[in-house]
């Protein structure tokens, strides 16, 4: 198995099709099944289904390209940082986030590395926490701010903040206090909530102290788009979980009340997650600081 072999494999894939890949590609279409049909042969595994509509990933086929990609990526950016040191350049930093922190975190994040790196060519992606961590271990992405990452020899965790986490709901006719009495955790199996599907760090953390209790969550909507959901809370539609920190990135959240989930209380770490074993240049060191002191600045309270 080789580099050449996986493209080939990805640009089959993602084309759809052995002769629309063989053109993109400038190679006869011949060559190009030999080649597919070697990596078959050598991972003894059908990656491919061939039809007359074109062809299709086998599960095997599935794996592969997850990996071919990463691969791939990882190959790019090695040849990318040698030339950027002989030719004296800066070189790359990129940096992933869940996309609740992006609309906030982003354009403060690359002016300030703008102004300190000006020559280097910064990557911001968003994605689950799932995919960061993912991308984060295949070295797609050199560091994630992410929510209780998951222990992992590959991945190197700085803790930044702890937030708790309040019950949002709609406010009462006639009051005007934003911070409603603590509401115990068992109290929420009677409350219908609008709330992130899985796999999310919130209800993740909800669910499990529940369990511990012998109780379930009572989930009445399951919205990815915080805006919407927390536009629903205010409208009287429901209600949602989550920390302090969505008052300042969610426009509606901080027309809502709060009330702080005790007995016991439940805690969100805001984490930046770095690959163990990275380039440790001025770059990196760099980029990391003006992360983490960003999202100090703009989190803390």
């Amino acid at each position: 198995m080789d580099i050449r072999q996986l493209n080939y494999f990805i640009r089959v894939v993602e084309l759809g099709s052995f002769s629309r890949a063989a053109a993109f590609l400038h190679i006869a279409q011949s060559a190009l099944s030999r080649q597919v049909n070697n990596l078959e042969t050598e991972l003894q595994e059908r990656l491919l289904v061939r039809d007359g509509r074109g062809v299709t990933t086998t599960e095997a086929g599935d794996r592969l390209l997850g990996h071919a990609r990463s691969l791939l990526d990882l190959h790019e950016r090695t040849y990318e940082d040698m030339e950027n040191a002989r030719l004296g350049r800066t070189g790359s930093i990129a940096i992933g986030m869940p996309g609740s922190l992006s609309g906030t975190i982003s354009t403060p994040l690359i002016r300030k590395l703008r102004g300190e790196l000006p020559e280097a060519k910064v990557h911001v992606l968003t994605g689950r926490s799932t995919q960061l961590q993912e991308s984060l271990i295949s070295g797609r992405l050199d560091m994630a701010v992410l929510f209780d990452a998951p222990t992992n020899s590959m991945l190197e965790i700085h803790d930044l903040l702890e937030e708790k986490l309040h019950l949002f709901e709609k406010m009462p006719e006639g009051e005007s206090e934003i911070e409603g009495p603590p509401l115990p955790l068992t109290a929420l199996t009677d409350i219908p909530l609008i709330i992130t599907s899985r796999p999310n760090r919130v209800r993740e953390i909800l669910e499990t102290a529940l369990a511990r209790e012998g109780a379930k969550l009572l989930v009445d909507c399951e919205l990815d788009a915080l805006d919407t959901t927390f536009d629903l809370a205010n409208d009287g539609f429901g209600r949602t979980v989550a920390s302090l920190r969505v008052r300042k990135t969610t426009r509606t959240a901080k027309l809502l009340r709060i009330r702080r989930i005790v007995e016991p209380e439940l805690v969100l770490k805001l984490q930046i997650v770095l690959r163990t074993r990275r380039l440790n240049n001025r770059l990196h060191d760099t980029a990391f600081r003006i992360l983490r002191d960003l999202c100090l600045d703009i989190f803390k309270t």
